[in-house]
């Protein structure tokens, strides 16, 4: 028989799950830039303030509190570059601080080695509500309590552009849902700071988060994957720097034909590069020691100069057998 007391339990347990809010999961990007063909090189992506054409003027400011968050978000799988263009000002102000005369040299930064973004990230809040809010922030028509519960939306849009050409190449939408049940203590927004731990655990941080990192999937996902091609990074005598190693997958004993430049071949009509005619054979290498990110090899035969492409000798392959350029 179904007791009084297994009902009140069973009512406990309802009320109890209904007044909590269930943060994302620890998010985890599954990589698609190392499956398939070759492995991908991490584009370079700036990211600009949100703006905020959501219907709350509180005190946070959205634009770059939301832009704070996707750069976290994005920093976290590690799939992508993440250039800081919204301090660029006092980044510029230290380079040119260090090359005063009373900067000492040791330890003094380069010039002209700020990395160039490939991808200009925009994004755009369009939804920021909390439903059943006591604060007085959010003007939504639904009736506000202690004990009514609270349910926040949040939506926001992200566009890729392509910096070169200034193409968008994807638009992306994130939407995020969280609520607090009936029973759960009323949350007093105007007292926490946008971005916090204590925000994150509000039903309008849950929202925020979930949209912002639904909507980054969809961006990691629309930005072209540039495969990494195996370069001559530096030659000196019958020895050859390559410029990928185990971050890349090269093993000792891989052997590659050596090629100078080609040329690209550009459709009259548009000025797009439609097809690329491989540059002749000059030489034949073969890899002995292979590090992080470079690897070192011997000249089999021919010669290399910096900038050369690679190209993996099949099994049994000779550079007799490589097609030369016609």
């Amino acid at each position: 028989m179904f007791t009084f007391t297994k009902r009140a339990v069973v009512l406990a347990t309802v009320i109890l799950m209904a007044s909590c809010v269930l943060p994302l999961a620890e998010y985890q990007y599954e990589s698609l830039r190392h499956k398939g063909m070759g492995f991908g090189i991490k584009p370079v992506v700036i990211i600009s303030d949100f703006e905020n054409r959501a219907s709350f003027s509180g005190q946070w400011n959205l634009g770059s509190g939301m832009a704070d968050m996707l750069v976290t978000e994005m920093m976290k799988t590690g799939e992508v570059v993440v250039l800081d263009r919204r301090h660029l000002g006092d980044i510029l102000q230290e380079l040119s601080r260090q090359r005063r005369a009373d900067s000492r040299e040791e330890g003094r930064a380069r010039s002209g080695r700020l990395r160039n973004a490939q991808f200009l990230v925009r994004g755009t809040v369009t939804d920021f509500t909390v439903s059943g809010d006591v604060s007085g922030w959010f003007a939504v028509p639904e009736a506000r309590g202690r004990f009514g519960g609270s349910t926040a939306r949040v939506e926001v849009h992200l566009s890729i552009s392509d910096v070169e050409t200034g193409e968008i190449v994807g638009s992306v939408k994130g939407v995020g849902r969280a609520s607090k049940g009936f029973l759960g203590a009323a949350v007093d927004y105007p007292k926490i700071a946008f971005g916090g731990q204590a925000f994150l655990k509000t039903p309008l941080g849950v929202a925020t988060r979930e949209a912002i990192v639904r909507a980054m999937e969809q961006v990691l996902g629309a930005i072209p994957v540039e495969r990494w091609e195996a370069r001559v990074a530096e030659v000196e005598g019958r020895m050859v720097v390559v410029n990928g190693g185990a971050n890349v997958g090269l093993q000792v004993g891989r052997e590659f034909i050596i090629r100078q430049k080609g040329r690209d071949v550009t459709d009259p009509t548009t000025g797009d590069i439609i097809d690329r005619i491989p540059g002749p054979v000059t030489g034949r290498l073969k890899v002995y020691e292979v590090k992080d990110s470079a690897s070192y090899a011997h000249m089999l035969e021919g010669g290399a100069a910096r900038g050369d492409y690679l190209e993996p000798v099949p099994a049994g392959g000779d550079i007799n057998g490589a097609p030369e350029t016609p």
